[in-house]
């Protein structure tokens, strides 16, 4: 899971980990050690490995970093703000964490060092946005405006390209949470209130910037490793009222195939 400390990827790790895989979660930034030690995945059904200090950016870097090392899948859940933030500030100061090298470079660059360290890999799953394909209409314009669309694009069009089976999420504005516990046994019981039901596409021709939690993208990643009719396939994802799916792979697997 690279970007585990995030948001979403935080719970990705978590629902992997409790439906039995064995997660190598990846993160830039050193964590405290009551935070390191809650991602070990201690009580669930699979394992959680942290490894912090994976910069993304830095492609010579990953080609000495053992976590890409004959893995069998990726969940990809880089991703930074759609206008200038901290977040697009490094700890230095400058602005060198903006959209081209999180949402590009940075993905780039592990398609690359898991191309050759992971050959056999099956599945690279990546988390992008709604919009990508449409920043020349409003809303997207105006989302567009710093080029974070661009460069989520042209992300996604270098894992196609990769040889790689891929699914591509489209989530629009990401709710609930960003969670902070790192604590993968409470992450289990994050709630996204009433908002579970999905909203799905099956490219990015259809949905707004409508509000998508960050429970159901997660769900979505998990699902689209165990579904073999993603492969190669793009969806669009919101959220509405509801239950939806949860992680029952059966009713996510009768989504993705629904469109």
């Amino acid at each position: 899971v690279i970007g585990a400390s995030g948001g979403v990827g935080q719970l990705v790790c978590a629902r992997l980990a409790s439906e039995g895989y064995d997660v190598v979660a990846t993160t830039r930034r050193e964590r405290a050690a009551g935070e390191a030690r809650a991602l070990d995945g201690r009580g669930l059904a699979g394992a959680v490995e942290r490894v912090s200090g994976v910069d993304c950016r830095d492609a010579r870097a990953l080609e000495g970093c053992k976590a890409f090392d004959n893995i069998d899948a990726v969940v990809c859940c880089l991703g930074t703000t759609a206008f200038p933030s901290k977040r697009w500030r490094d700890e230095d100061g400058s602005w060198t964490n903006g959209p081209k090298e999180t949402d590009f470079e940075s993905v780039r660059n592990v398609v690359d060092v898991v191309k050759r360290k992971s050959p056999r890999c099956k599945r690279f799953v990546m988390v992008s946005s709604v919009g990508v394909l449409r920043t020349n209409v409003m809303p997207f314009i105006i989302l567009n405006a710093f080029g974070v669309l661009k460069c989520k694009r042209q992300g996604e069009e270098y894992v196609e390209r990769s040889g790689v089976p891929y699914t591509l999420l489209r989530p629009g504005r990401l709710t609930d949470g960003p969670y902070t516990s790192f604590d993968l046994n409470t992450l289990l019981k994050a709630t996204s209130g009433t908002r579970r039901n999905v909203q799905i596409g099956g490219g990015d021709d259809v949905l707004l910037p409508e509000a998508t939690s960050r429970l159901v993208v997660a769900e979505a990643a998990c699902a689209a490793l165990a579904c073999a009719s993603t492969a190669n396939r793009a969806y669009e994802l919101g959220s509405t009222e509801g239950d939806g799916p949860g992680s029952d792979i059966n009713k996510w697997t009768a989504l993705f195939n629904s469109v």
